[in-house]
């Protein structure tokens, strides 16, 4: 809801599915074309058989039977999206950017699959997201870009980052770096 205010205020198009709404089939419907694409959810993953099991937890179709829309979004089905528009996929849920390594081929992670499916760069979780601090940082770290944005500047999204770890790091209740360590960028800066 914050991150979808924060581009709403400052005259960019948003598209919120929420609850029942945030279904594969309703996602894969929207999300072409993104600049950007923020994902609240939960994430799972798997060290087994390249994180084939690993996911994000969608909201289940009323289509019961139906896997490309049965509520979890897989590292598989991730590679399938079109994300050539996107500049950035931030994915706001658990161990998003953890998977089994493979040696010459770097982590079997769910924000790999958003870089093969093409996004610029993407915002992941190393561990376990704590969901008031996770939300604090990604806020700020939203209201940053949206900031460059709007003073037609290009966002330095590394920077942006950092100013947003800095912020929550301050927050006494937040300042263990569980709370604020956790997201990394990973792909273009």
């Amino acid at each position: 809801q914050w991150v979808k205010e924060v581009f709403a205020n400052r005259g960019a198009e948003a598209i919120q599915l929420m609850g029942a709404e945030a279904t594969e089939g309703n996602l894969r419907r929207v999300i072409a074309g993104r600049e950007l694409v923020h994902l609240a959810c939960h994430g799972m993953s798997d060290d087994a058989l390249g994180n084939l099991f690993g996911a994000l937890a969608l909201a289940p179709s009323r289509e019961a039977g139906n896997p490309q829309d049965d509520g979890l979004l897989t590292l598989a089905e991730i590679y399938e999206l079109d994300l050539d528009a996107c500049e950035l996929a931030i994915l706001s849920a658990c161990v998003t950017n953890y998977g089994p390594q493979n040696q010459g081929e770097g982590t079997w992670s769910l924000a790999r699959g958003f870089l093969v499916a093409g996004a610029r760069r993407v915002v992941a979780s190393n561990w376990v997201v704590d969901d008031e601090a996770g939300a604090s940082l990604i806020s700020y770290f939203c209201s940053a870009i949206a900031q460059a944005r709007e003073r037609g500047e290009e966002p330095d999204y590394a920077q942006c980052l950092q100013d947003a770890k800095r912020w929550v790091r301050k927050q006494e209740k937040w300042s263990s770096p569980f709370y604020w360590a956790t997201f990394s960028l990973v792909g273009r800066g």
